[in-house]
């Protein structure tokens, strides 16, 4: 247990529970993988319950929509651990791969307060 108030501690962004649907995809070749359940996000990342099996280190994205906008996160498995229900991945944000990130962390920052 205490290796999950250590985490917490070292987070720059606080965390936001979420409970979304959406496809995941390859950042490489853009095939879609299979689905991922968001449970929750940051600034800085987000996380996700998937059947499908990624390595830390491996790209993946996802597509959110927020009102009008499409958000695509483009992240970086970095943290692999037991989900609910499925394997739950801890995916960096790729700030520069990603469409509408200024959009998607305003939103967040709105959520949190």
């Amino acid at each position: 247990m205490s290796g999950g108030n250590m985490l917490s501690e070292r987070r720059q962004f606080p965390r936001k529970q979420v409970s979304h649907s959406t496809s995941i995809s390859s950042a490489q070749t853009q095939n879609i993988l299979g689905e991922c359940f968001l449970t929750n996000v940051s600034e800085s990342g987000f996380a996700i319950e998937s059947d499908c099996i990624f390595n830390i280190g491996q790209k993946i994205f996802i597509k959110i929509n927020i009102l009008s906008d499409v958000i695509v996160l483009t992240g970086e498995v970095v943290r692999t651990d037991k989900g609910f229900f499925d394997p739950l991945y801890g995916v960096k944000i790729c700030e520069t791969e990603s469409v509408n990130l200024e959009t998607f962390r305003s939103y967040i920052r709105h959520q949190l307060n």
